[in-house]
């Protein structure tokens, strides 16, 4: 299952795990983050129906808020007013399937529908779940984490990333759970640049699906080009996917890892203790480049087809 805050980089991140054979999508929650936490549930459901997937997961509204305090609007500049780049999608015709988005991670793991989660957003769900029911524990096979930046600044303070930076509690909650954890941070991310000449090839097709994908690309890229400098958009959420998809794209290294949650706020904190996290140290950018665009516009190809 999904856990995510949709967002432009999620939202692709959903388009990749759909059209990925590897993976069978149980279910999305959503959560505050790159939106606020209506938005990213409205995003989550414009996705799933632009996909066109022939097996549509249910969507459970999950936490508007961090575990302490209030939620902190970072990220309307980065992912639009709409978190998807101004898209302004229409109001969709997929329902919630629930808004105890925490009760529906609880009743998936507890099932045995679901033994793998990816996460890219903040972790409060999860943190939230297992504070509910800490039976869950022991049916998570593997948590994949889009979070953190360990070795490497962070981007939205000199020592945080945006996910760890949102709700540090519930990441040191999450990360100290004895969960089998698989981290993908910044210091991957940041190597893997997508610019136009990687997405000029789905312009040749005209649906709504295309159309969104180039779009949001787009306004990514010319926002990395404006404000930071850069050539080309880093899309950190596809990476956890494409992890969970072809593990041999990932260097590992197990470190012992928590996160301040005091004055240097969401910073990853490199430990000397029991090593809790399999961290990505090394990653194949032309494999996942590769992986990503085959897959993507596979999926916008079959909707031409239709």
């Amino acid at each position: 299952m999904l856990d995510c805050d949709p967002g432009i980089d999620d939202s692709l991140a959903i388009l990749l795990a759909l059209a990925s054979n590897e993976l069978e999508i149980k279910a999305i929650t959503t959560v505050f983050g790159n939106a606020e936490l209506k938005q990213t549930t409205k995003n989550a459901l414009n996705v799933l129906e632009l996909s066109k997937a022939k097996n549509i997961p249910p969507v459970g509204e999950g936490s508007g808020q961090p575990l302490k305090g209030t939620c902190v609007d970072l990220a309307r500049g980065v992912h639009g007013n709409d978190g998807l780049g101004n898209r302004n999608l229409p109001q969709p015709k997929l329902k919630v399937y629930t808004d105890d988005g925490i009760g529906l991670i609880i009743s998936k793991l507890n099932s045995g529908q679901v033994d793998t989660i990816i996460a890219t957003g903040p972790l409060t769900n999860l943190a939230r779940a297992i504070s509910r029911n800490p039976e869950v524990l022991r049916y998570i096979k593997t948590l994949y984490i889009m979070g953190g930046a360990v070795f490497v600044e962070g981007n939205v303070t000199p020592h945080a990333e945006f996910n760890f930076y949102s709700d540090p509690d519930a990441a040191d909650y999450v990360l100290n759970s004895n969960i089998p954890i698989v981290l993908i941070s910044l210091d991957v991310t940041h190597k893997v640049n997508v610019t136009e000449r990687h997405i000029e090839p789905l312009k040749k097709y005209k649906n709504r699906l295309a159309e969104f994908v180039v779009g949001v690309v787009e306004y990514s890229i010319e926002y990395h080009r404006a404000y930071r400098g850069a050539v080309g958009a880093h899309l950190h959420d596809p990476l956890a996917v494409a992890i969970a998809v072809e593990p041999k794209l990932g260097s590992y290294e197990w470190l012992s890892l928590g996160v301040d949650c005091t004055n240097r706020r969401g910073m990853v904190q490199v430990m000397s203790g029991t090593k809790n996290v399999r961290f990505v140290k090394e990653f194949d950018v032309e494999g996942f480049l590769k992986l990503f665009l085959d897959r993507i516009g596979g999926a916008i190809e079959a909707i031409q087809n239709l």
